[in-house]
């Protein structure tokens, strides 16, 4: 509460402040334990300096400290606050992103408690803080921006072997993955590997290479499903064993015989180029489809319709197409193959869309058709209804005059019951009409 106050007394004084936020993350506790209360601030504020346009961390209340940026994260050994996010909000409602410039290992340590460490991580907490962005940088954020980037680029090599993991600068042939190679053989540093009595010194060293010469291989298949080849005369950069299957469990590695996956990167593919379509003929596979795994697959001369009626337009036309194969659904082990429009000659685009254009406009005088019978429905329904209480109340009426006939003296001195069963006859001649309903 303390820093909020004093955010808003700096405030009123005419000042450019920020208040600043470090949640801390604490571990789960499954039995209740005293809170130990962290010497390191949670909330503090920033100060513009607009002399050197700079923004100067201040905090009066718990580290006592001014333009100390590296006094406010707390240590690795602090289980109670773990700085894994520092969010700086603005009078605006305006809140960005400064965590680097607080935390000293941002890569190797504090990277991993984050939201950017997972699957499409990244892409959430872009597209989150997105919401709280004013839709333009300033001169002021975009010098914030080029500080964050030297502070970054600043970061010293880990010391320790899991640090090294997933690192976005660098990187050990030992965290290499299944469908990653190394390019690039000139290591930039070592790190200690542990101890080693046959080495001089006693420690055994392992050379650090930079992430950029890590490339990812794909087989050939996986590439032409990404639209690529493979040049003629590659060899591979990688072969790896072909994984096992759940009954395959029993073969040990001497009776292994079945031939592994090569894998090939990037620089040895170059963009697949299907063959042309020639007098209208589309080219087929063994399926009797195309694969257009990516836009650049359309054969030349063809054209891919993406409606879903354009086999039936085609198919009214008389002319020749393939169905677009898009890709697979995967569901556990078996593969679904999804069909997405077609591919028809580029001189019958017009005539096939004219008649998807028909279609559709069948299907809407089909609905408007719907449409109005529904309304028809309606307002017969409602006239039915209408007829119904007008009769009910035409009996109510007729009952009443009825028991008015009964009780009342005749002109006679008596009672005209003549009168009234030639009404009750009267009456029942008039329920031939359906009572309000339509007679059958």
């Amino acid at each position: 509460m303390g820093a909020q106050l004093y955010c808003a007394l700096l405030r009123s004084a005419g000042l450019d402040v920020r208040l600043f936020s470090a949640p801390a993350q604490s571990p789960v506790r499954l039995k209740k334990k005293p809170i130990i209360e962290s010497p390191y601030p949670v909330f503090w504020v920033e100060v513009l300096d607009e002399a050197h346009q700079m923004w100067l961390p201040v905090d009066p209340l718990v580290t006592e400290t001014i333009a100390k940026a590296r006094a406010f994260e707390p240590p690795m050994s602090d289980r109670e606050n773990s700085m894994s996010y520092v969010i700086a909000f603005e009078d605006g409602g305006n809140a960005r992103d400064v965590t680097k410039r607080y935390t000293k290992t941002f890569n190797a340590k504090t990277r991993r408690n984050r939201i950017e460490f997972t699957h499409k991580g990244e892409k959430w907490w872009r597209r989150t803080m997105k919401h709280y962005q004013r839709g333009w940088k300033s001169d002021l954020d975009q010098i914030e921006d080029i500080e964050l980037s030297k502070l970054e680029a600043r970061e010293p090599m880990p010391k320790n072997i899991s640090d090294f993991k997933d690192h976005p600068v660098y990187a050990l042939e030992r965290h290499l993955k299944r469908n990653e190679v190394l390019v690039a053989t000139q290591a930039i540093g070592k790190v200690a590997a542990g101890r080693d009595s046959k080495v001089p010194g006693g420690k055994k060293m392992e050379s650090v290479y930079r992430r950029r010469d890590v490339k990812i291989a794909r087989s050939g298949d996986a590439w032409y499903r990404l639209g690529r080849d493979i040049k003629m005369g590659e060899q591979p950069v990688k072969t790896v064993a072909a994984k096992r299957r759940p009954d395959e469990m029993h073969i040990t590695d001497e009776h292994d015989e079945r031939p592994g996956t090569n894998l090939y990167t990037e620089d040895q593919t170059e963009i697949y180029e299907a063959p042309p379509v020639v007098n209208g003929r589309v080219p087929k596979n063994s399926f009797g489809n195309i694969d257009i795994y990516v836009p650049s697959m359309v054969p030349k001369g063809g054209v891919h319709l993406h409606h879903d009626q354009s086999a039936r337009a085609a198919r009214l036309l008389g002319i020749d197409y393939a169905e677009a194969l898009t890709g697979f659904d995967f569901r556990g082990r078996h593969g679904t193959a999804v069909l997405k429009g077609v591919v028809v000659a580029a001189e019958y685009q017009e005539a096939v869309e004219a008649i998807i254009a028909g279609f559709r406009y069948e299907r809407e005088r089909e609905r408007e058709y719907e449409r109005e019978m529904k309304v028809l429905n309606m307002w017969r329904r409602f006239v039915v209804g209408i007829r119904i209480k007008n009769r009910v109340d035409a009996y109510a009426s007729d009952g009443e005059a009825n028991d008015e006939n009964l009780s009342g003296p005749s002109s006679h001195g008596g009672y005209d019951n003549g009168n009234a069963v030639a009404d009750d006859k009267e009456y029942i001649d008039d329920s031939e009409e359906g009572g309000g309903f339509f007679p059958e």
